[in-house]
């Protein structure tokens, strides 16, 4: 469930980020994209990493 969560939002972000308003309404969007990338991707990251020591204390109890 936490996977099709984390899935939704990665899909959500791209097409928020790829939309033609965003484009329009903030030009500057595409510059340092490999930053912005590095810091989503450690956030998901980290999600995943809290999302599976969860799981792993809630199916040892």
């Amino acid at each position: 469930m936490v996977g099709i969560i984390m899935a939704a939002g990665v899909v959500a972000t791209v097409m928020i980020g790829e939309s033609k308003s965003n484009k329009q309404e903030n030009p500057d969007y595409f510059r340092n994209t490999g930053r912005k990338w590095m810091s989503l991707t450690g956030i998901y990251a980290i999600g995943l990493a809290v999302a599976a020591i969860c799981l792993i204390i809630f199916v040892d109890r």
